[in-house]
C-alpha cells in the first residue's frame, strides 16, 4: 500500500543521557509521521539472547469470536478470517470462509471481562510468510499472549480486525517501522503492529512514542524471535504506544519496559501502571 504525497519522516538523532537516566535507555530520534503526528522512536530493544520455541505448546487466551479481514499488500480485502473464542484449554483455528485453520499457544488466567477495547491490524512481511504458513495464527497467538497482562492490569484487550500481507522495505529498525507506517496507518485501527524476518531489521522490537493520543494508529514491528520472545516484545512495544519510555538497566526494577527483564516478565512497575491508567483512553472505547 505505497501512498503518495505524506508527509516524509525527517529524524535527528539524541543520544544524550540525562543524570536522572543514567544507565537508561533514552529516546534516539524525534519526527513526523504519516498522520503528521509528532512522534519519537525508543531506542530499539535488543534480541533476545536465545531465540526459544518457534511456537507456543498451548494457545493463547482468546476472550471473544470476532471475524478479521485478511488484505493483501495494496491493503485490498481478499477474504475473512474467524478467530474463535476459547476460554480454557479447547483447541483455538483460525478459519477463512473456505475451511481450513491451524493451532499454536500458550496460557494465561486474564480476568474474564475488559472495559476497554482496542482494534489490531498484524502486518506480516514477506519474509515471515515465508517462514510461517500458519502466520495468521501464529500472530494471533502473539498478539493474544502480549494483551494478557494489559486485561489483567489495566482491562484492556486487544481486537485483531484484519491481517495484511506485507512488503517491509528499509536499511534498518527504525526504516522499516516507518515503512510500515507509511503503508498501514490511517485505515481506522487502533493499532498497527508488524511482524519481520527481514535481514535489515536490526532489532528486536521497535514503536512510536506518542506524546498524546495519535490521529491514526499506533505504530510498532516486532522481530520473529520465536513466540515466547516475541510476545514479550510485542508488549514492549505496544507499552512504548502508550507513552512508556524504559526503566534504567542495572536498577533492579523489575518492569518489562527495563531490557534487564523485558523478556522475562509480563508486568510493569508502579509509574508505568500509572502511565498507562493515565493515556488508556487513547485508544479503542
Amino acid at each position: 500500500m505505497k501512498k503518495t504525497g505524506l508527509l516524509s519522516l525527517t529524524f535527528a538523532l539524541s543520544l544524550a543521557l540525562s543524570p536522572s537516566m543514567a544507565g537508561a535507555e533514552t529516546l534516539n530520534a524525534a519526527g513526523i509521521d504519516s498522520q503528521g503526528n509528532t512522534v519519537e522512536i525508543g531506542h530499539e530493544l535488543p534480541k533476545a539472547k536465545t531465540k526459544g520455541k518457534e511456537k507456543f505448546d498451548k494457545p493463547s487466551k482468546v476472550e471473544k469470536d470476532s471475524v478479521a479481514d485478511v488484505l493483501d499488500e495494496s491493503g485490498k480485502k481478499i477474504k475473512k478470517t474467524k478467530i474463535k473464542k476459547n476460554d480454557s484449554e479447547e483447541l483455538f483455528g483460525l478459519f477463512d470462509w473456505l475451511g481450513g485453520g491451524g493451532s499454536g499457544g500458550g496460557t494465561t488466567e486474564p480476568p474474564a471481562t475488559t472495559d476497554r477495547t482496542v482494534t489490531v491490524l498484524v502486518a506480516v512481511d514477506e519474509e515471515y510468510r515465508a517462514a510461517h504458513s500458519d502466520w495468521q495464527t501464529l500472530t494471533t497467538n502473539i498478539v493474544e499472549k502480549a494483551d494478557d497482562g494489559f486485561i489483567r492490569d489495566h482491562s484492556i484487550d486487544y481486537d485483531i480486525k484484519a491481517f495484511a500481507q506485507w512488503t517491509s522495505n528499509g536499511n534498518n529498525a527504525s526504516e522499516i517501522l516507518q515503512d510500515l507506517d507509511r503503508d498501514f496507518n490511517g485505515n481506522g485501527y487502533d493499532f498497527v503492529v508488524g511482524f519481520t524476518r527481514d535481514t535489515n531489521f536490526n532489532s528486536g522490537g521497535i514503536a512510536y512514542v506518542y506524546p498524546s493520543a495519535p490521529s491514526g494508529s499506533a505504530i510498532s514491528v516486532n522481530l520473529d524471535q520465536g513466540a515466547q520472545n516475541t510476545w514479550h516484545a510485542a508488549q514492549h512495544e505496544f507499552s512504548h504506544n502508550y507513552g512508556l519510555g524504559h526503566d534504567a538497566q542495572g536498577s533492579g526494577i523489575q518492569c518489562i519496559m527495563n531490557y534487564d527483564y523485558a523478556y522475562q516478565v509480563d508486568f510493569w512497575d508502579g509509574d508505568h501502571d500509572n502511565e498507562i491508567e493515565a493515556h488508556r483512553t487513547w485508544y479503542g472505547n
